[in-house]
């Protein structure tokens, strides 16, 4: 897929996708105790020949990478859910 196949439309949901996980890891190391405000970098690329999608994630003394396939992010499969709540829920393990 090259940038010229990208719609806007494409990216907003990739970035709304994003954020999602980030407020998902937020709440969820917020019930586990973790009184830390989320912080995260990202090295994003255009599609799914760009390879893995990589969010950092970090609070004051943990990190966490989660990492996706572009079409698992965009995904509306079963399988793209799951991947994604998983990374999620590596994410809080980790950040914990």
């Amino acid at each position: 897929m090259d940038n010229n196949q990208i719609t806007i439309e494409m990216v907003r949901a990739f970035h709304s996708s994003m954020a999602a996980i980030i407020d998902a890891v937020q709440v969820g190391i917020w019930q586990k105790e973790v009184r830390d405000l989320l912080g995260y970098s990202t090295d994003y690329g255009f599609g799914q020949n760009r390879g893995i999608q990589t969010l950092i994630l970090k609070t004051g003394h943990r990190s966490a990478y989660v990492r996706l396939h572009w079409d698992s992010i965009l995904g509306a499969s079963a399988e793209d859910r799951e991947s994604v709540a998983s990374a999620v829920q590596n994410a809080i393990h980790e950040l914990c």
